[in-house]
């Protein structure tokens, strides 16, 4: 039917657990991971500080990258129950007054 939006909440709620979920895992790995994408430089001569100067910068941006994600899969997880709280708030809302209008005539 046009102009209708058949929403399952069940669907939705699986869909933010999955994006936990996620998350999760993804912050998991990233802490077993995280200690071996840091390096010592190899020596003590300017190349080796410098290389592994530009190693560690590389490591923290990746580092903050995957936290930017993992808190962003979070915050999506967290506004699809949001929403669909709201939605089905508004359709009980929605659904009183159709019964109503209903009684009324």
């Amino acid at each position: 039917m046009v102009g209708h939006v058949l929403v399952q909440p069940e669907v939705v709620l699986a869909a933010a657990a999955e994006l936990d979920l996620l998350a999760e895992r993804l912050a998991a790995v990233s802490a077993l991971s995280g200690p071996a994408t840091h390096v010592l430089p190899s020596g003590t001569e300017e190349v080796s500080l410098l290389a592994a100067t530009h190693f560690n910068q590389a490591a923290f941006t990746h580092d903050q990258s995957v936290a930017q994600g993992i808190l962003e899969l979070h915050h999506a997880a967290a506004t699809l129950r949001t929403q669909l709280a709201q939605y089905l708030a508004q359709d009980v809302v929605s659904g009183a007054g159709i019964s109503a209008a209903g009684a009324i005539v």
